[in-house]
């Protein structure tokens, strides 16, 4: 592993752009806008789980909206399910983009595969790394240890949140993009050597592990923490996403507006219902817990069909310019917003509609800022080791 680090990092120092471009050619480009609108809908859906109270009493005083408080307490928790849309979209993205690289170049260049996500992921996820720590310095109820910020940079957060609870700090977000970092190291390895079938046989096996390994720790007692944060209980949705990738292979998913609707209706109704057997807030028990996070993961898979390929089939709006370009900042929206709401709560103390409008408002600056100052060089660069092209920069 030491060794092929280092011949990764020699390969980006060294190569020169036109041996690059030798080295890699370019297939036709693989980029479907809608699944940036996507990525910002689940950016969205974590944002108001975590700026907005999910406190039924309170939404039952308002006028008009009284009697709907308990469904909208319920739709701000099962928020929090934008986290397994993101692995479903991501699992789908990196698994075609792999099969299409293996198909048009009779196979994988996984240090390329790599670079790439290295690249992509490492310069904000650092940096936001080092800010976190600069902001325990200044602001008081940001804590972070030795071991937390090890298990941080080895890009294993998730485990510390299994083993200890989540951080006092604004870098506990980046636990899932360690689980994400996790699956990126392996995919690619097995993809390259796979038949489509046996890649379909993988997926299922990381359901029966998934499956498995919740019922492991339902049974002993595990805290929710546990269940929420650990690798092997939450690779359904990525298992989700491969398997998606796989099917839509077969042909174009094509529904009328009226009918991704409903798709996403019943998306909505399986998050709200995991939300109600306590997969978020609450002890869930063994025999919840084992419907929860399967309904979760199916309600991540039908919300990706409402959205995919929706603008052939009428729905404009998905290819809109805006969602586009919050779709390709959605990376730095995660990271951030918890930063946003840190700095909300102390500048606005009387109005909890305008906390919440600064708090998106910096999230958004500090995005727009990151891509632009820290992710785009990066992601020009990236392009030198790529074989199909996704997302323009």
């Amino acid at each position: 592993m030491v060794r092929d680090l280092a011949q990764i990092t020699m390969a980006i120092s060294t190569a020169e752009p036109e041996q690059l471009t030798k080295a890699s050619p370019r297939q036709a480009a693989f980029y479907r806008p809608e699944l940036d609108a996507l990525r910002f809908f689940a950016f969205f859906a974590v944002f108001l789980r975590h700026s907005l109270p999910a406190n039924e009493a309170l939404y039952r005083h308002l006028p008009i909206v009284g009697h709907l408080g308990a469904l909208i307490s319920r739709a701000l928790l099962s928020g929090a399910l934008g986290v397994d849309l993101f692995f479903t979209l991501s699992a789908y993205l990196i698994t075609e983009l792999l099969l299409r690289e293996k198909e048009s170049c009779g196979g994988l260049d996984v240090r390329y595969f790599y670079v790439r996500r290295i690249l992509r992921i490492w310069p904000l996820y650092f940096a936001f790394i080092a800010f976190s720590l600069l902001l325990t310095r200044f602001v008081s109820g940001q804590a972070l240890t030795a071991s937390c910020v090890g298990f941080f940079l080895l890009l294993s957060g998730n485990w510390y949140c299994v083993l200890h609870n989540y951080p006092a700090s604004v870098i506990a977000p980046l636990w899932s993009v360690s689980i994400e970092e996790q699956f990126y190291l392996l995919w690619p390895l097995v993809v390259r050597r796979a038949s489509m079938k046996t890649i379909g046989w993988f997926a299922a096996g990381m359901l029966v592990v998934a499956n498995l390994a919740r019922l492991v720790l339902l049974h002993a007692g595990a805290p929710q923490v546990a269940l929420w944060t650990s690798t092997p209980t939450r690779i359904d949705p990525i298992a989700c996403g491969i398997l998606l990738a796989l099917w839509l292979r077969r042909g174009a998913f094509r529904a009328s507006p009226l009918n991704r609707a409903v798709v996403l209706s019943l998306g909505f109704a399986a998050w709200l219902f995991a939300s109600s057997l306590g997969i978020i807030d609450g002890d869930v028990g063994t025999a919840r817990g084992m419907v929860a996070y399967p309904l979760a993961a199916l309600g991540a898979v039908l919300i990706f069909l409402a959205f995919y390929d929706a603008p052939a089939d009428g729905v404009r709006v998905l290819d809109n310019p805006t969602l586009r370009y919050l779709g390709r900042i959605s990376y730095g929206l995660y990271v951030f917003h918890f930063v946003g709401l840190l700095f909300a709560h102390r500048i606005v103390r009387h109005s909890k509609p305008l906390a919440w409008l600064v708090a998106f408002a910096c999230t958004l600056a500090m995005a727009m800022a990151s891509y632009r100052f820290i992710e785009t060089p990066f992601l020009r660069w990236k392009l030198r080791f790529t074989h199909v092209e996704s997302r323009p920069v």
